[in-house]
């Protein structure tokens, strides 16, 4: 089994915040043979009445028998959420850490947000298309460090 993980954020006050179902962490969808990833994140989103600004492929993890690709879906600002979906506000959360050859035993949708967002920062960063979409998100992204590789220890000198 395959699954789409989308975690919807979008800047409100000069904030990133959240959407998510109100009755759950994450927003998962199916994802169904032979289709493209992104045509249905992106499909998902806008069938909430959201409109995607960016979308991008972060992460995927077992989740059970499910393979889960995680999509952090940049959207525009809206003043309320959809239907049954709260806001939520950001905050930083430690990393959920593994082995060099192990996943980690759990992974919290706010672990997989806050490693989505630290992505997103390195992008802006790097990716001129990603910087151009998102320029407002600078300030609001600059406390996001992405650390890559650091559960690997220190490279030698």
């Amino acid at each position: 089994m395959q699954a789409i993980e989308v975690l919807p954020v979008m800047l409100r006050d000069g904030r990133v915040t959240s959407l998510r179902p109100d009755c759950a962490d994450s927003f998962i969808v199916g994802w169904p043979v032979g289709a493209k990833p992104e045509e249905v994140a992106s499909r998902a989103i806008s069938d909430l009445g959201l409109a995607p600004i960016v979308l991008h492929s972060t992460s995927w993890r077992h989740a059970g028998s499910e393979v889960v690709l995680t999509y952090l879906g940049v959207v525009k600002q809206v003043d309320a959420p959809p239907p049954s979906w709260e806001f939520a506000t950001v905050g930083h959360t430690e990393l959920a850490r593994g082995e060099a050859m192990a996943p980690p035993v759990a992974i919290a949708s706010d672990q997989v947000l806050e490693h989505a967002l630290r992505h997103l920062a390195w992008l802006l960063r790097d990716d001129p298309v990603i910087a151009a979409a998102l320029s407002e998100w600078s300030g609001p992204l600059a406390d996001y460090v992405p650390e890559p590789f650091r559960a690997l220890g220190t490279p030698p000198a």
